[in-house]
């Protein structure tokens, strides 16, 4: 029995708290992930029903994982970021939320929205009339949670009212206009982001730094709540992140926490978007355009929604086809093999995919680049690796992280800085009003102090003419997949015709024609590359190679999952005694 309450307690760590954070693109699957996990009980398909998804090994990995994830399921808490924008609109008054609906969507009528929030869910609701205090305290960061006892043991009744709200909310906004609540509630997110609350105008205020962890402080607030009211095992899926800093504030708090991206083929995703909820191809763009990042409002990288780079943080990326809306068998099938190796670490081993795409996210480190790190391995048709590369300048040349402004404008290191960039003198004023805006900035020199300031040739340059805004062809480095199909002919490796790509991005027009002249049958990619490779470049011919969005776990979850705690042969040892 001692033998049996150790190895017990070598996973009880594991088993009771596991906080997930979903990130995808809008009708990737984020919401029916979340709901499968709230399952209080979950059938996994068999093998059988997944036509095909898992081959050779991964058949009887997953049946391992399959078995382990059924007799060991506990259904999960959803937290949705949803929920808590209704919670931050439900501190307005009518004419406040009105206001503010109207500045998201121009075209609606402010008689017909103040009809319905006047006499709709907004101003009708159990939350404003019996639990409006436990809402603010919970929204109000400068206080601490002053819940009593009783109040904490309903908590999660208090929040399933507000999700009830964010429903019936929705279905009326939608009435209205069938993207309504979607551009109402991304636009309540960029303002919670920007002033820590929901204002009209709020862009045109100045930015609270702090607020950009506001969302994610109070979904904190929640974790916390919730951890007290279950008292036991506490397991959280938080539906879903958006921005990068929100992503990074759980990774920096919770070691327990996984980012989890929510990946369908586009064709798939739109066609869902289009069929259920009834979106025009323009609102499909639009949607897409907010979660990339882009717009032109000050601290963007900041406020803006942001799924393709939180897609690129994430430590398991799950597949998740839509091309038939019900069938959910390949989701459910991912969702048993990760949560039952965050249960029981090491209960299998990782897929070849898995091996070959963690050698690509360890090496994109070595990128010298400051704008984004990518990594990529060149494999044969098994999976054998045969070259490496990352995104950098060539061998022998400075890399731009070690580059400076000061050291441009100063140093005339004829090794470290171009005959152009020492030479070029509408170069040179560019680069120098660059770093006396840096300075402008930091008058005092606290903001700047120790750091290297870095620049990127190919901006500067580029924006000496505007017409070559995002050329490619004076970038000084070479990218990640041109470095490692050229390690092949500068070492002498074999023929990779046949082979695979690995890149933790995806491949530009420039590398997918490269890798097609080179045979490669398969590229797998993480996140996807703003440009036409898909559509231009891979797309035709009689040899096109396949494109295959990575699916797995990859970083520091890659060894959190598949590292054994014990080795298994110890552990069926100690149970059997």
């Amino acid at each position: 029995m001692k033998e049996k309450k150790f190895v017990s307690e070598l996973f009880l760590e594991n088993g009771q708290f596991i906080l997930v954070g979903l990130t995808g693109r809008t009708g990737s699957g984020c919401t029916t992930t979340a709901n499968i996990l709230e399952n209080e009980k979950t059938v996994f398909p068999d093998v059988s029903k997944l036509q095909g998804f898992y081959k050779g090994l991964d058949v009887h990995r997953y049946n391992i994982v399959k078995k382990f994830a059924e007799n060991h399921w506990e259904n999960f808490y959803s937290i949705k970021v949803s929920d808590l924008i209704s919670a931050y609109l439900l501190m307005l008054t009518v004419e406040e939320a009105s206001e503010f609906i109207l500045s998201s969507n121009k075209s609606i009528s402010k008689e017909h929205l103040d009809i319905v929030l006047t006499f709709g869910v907004f101003s009708d609701n159990l939350i404003l009339t019996r639990f409006k205090n436990v809402i603010e305290n919970l929204l109000d960061h400068n206080s601490e949670l002053k819940l009593d006892e009783k109040t904490i043991n309903k908590f999660i009744s208090i929040l399933k009212l507000v999700r009830k709200f964010t429903k019936e909310f929705k279905a009326e906004l939608n009435e209205i206009n069938s993207n309504l609540y979607v551009s109402a509630y991304q636009l309540a997110g960029k303002s919670i982001r920007r002033r820590g609350r929901i204002e009209v105008d709020f862009e045109d205020k100045e930015f609270m730094p702090k607020s950009v962890f506001n969302l994610p402080e109070t979904i904190n607030r929640v974790i916390k709540l919730i951890r007290k009211s279950k008292r036991d095992n506490a397991l959280i899926v938080i539906d879903a992140i958006r921005n990068p800093y929100e992503a990074k504030f759980f990774k920096d708090r919770y070691s327990a926490f996984h980012l989890m991206s929510i990946n369908a083929p586009d064709e798939h995703r739109t066609n869902y978007l289009r069929k259920l909820h009834k979106f025009s191809e323009k609102q499909i763009e639009e949607i897409d355009s907010v979660e990339s990042g882009k717009g032109d409002n000050s601290y963007k990288h900041l406020t803006n929604p942001n799924v393709t780079k939180c897609i690129e943080l994430s430590d398991i990326h799950i597949f998740n086809p839509k091309n038939e809306f019900d069938n959910d068998n390949i989701l459910k099938a991912q969702l048993a093999w990760y949560i039952a190796l965050m249960k029981h670490p090491g209960l299998i081993t990782p897929t070849a995919m898995e091996r070959v795409m963690q050698v690509a996210y360890t090496v994109k480190l070595n990128s010298g680049c400051i704008s984004r790190q990518v990594g990529a391995v060149v494999t044969d048709g098994d999976n054998s690796i045969k070259s490496v590369g990352w995104n950098d300048v060539a061998n022998g040349q400075i890399p731009c992280s070690m580059r400076s402004l000061d050291g441009l404008m100063n140093d005339f290191d004829e090794k470290t800085y171009s005959h152009y960039e020492r030479n070029n003198s509408s170069f040179r004023i560019k680069a120098n009003e660059k770093l006396l805006n840096f300075r402008a900035i930091d008058k005092t020199g606290d903001i700047y102090r120790g750091r290297n300031l870095s620049y990127c040739f190919k901006d500067i340059y580029n924006d000496l003419d505007k017409e070559k805004k995002g050329n490619q062809v004076h970038t000084r480095a070479l990218h990640a997949e041109e470095n490692a199909f050229l390690q092949l002919a500068k070492y002498g490796g074999i023929g990779v015709l046949g082979g695979k790509l690995y890149t933790t991005a995806s491949p530009c027009e420039l590398c997918a024609k490269k890798a097609y002249q080179l045979g490669i049958s398969e590229i797998v990619f993480i996140d996807p590359y703003p440009g036409i490779a898909q559509d231009h470049i891979i797309n035709i011919g009689s040899k096109p190679p396949k494109l295959i969005q990575f699916r797995g776990a990859i970083g520091k979850s890659y060894h959190r999952l598949y590292e054994q705690i014990i080795p298994i042969k110890d552990e069926l040892e100690y149970l059997l005694e």
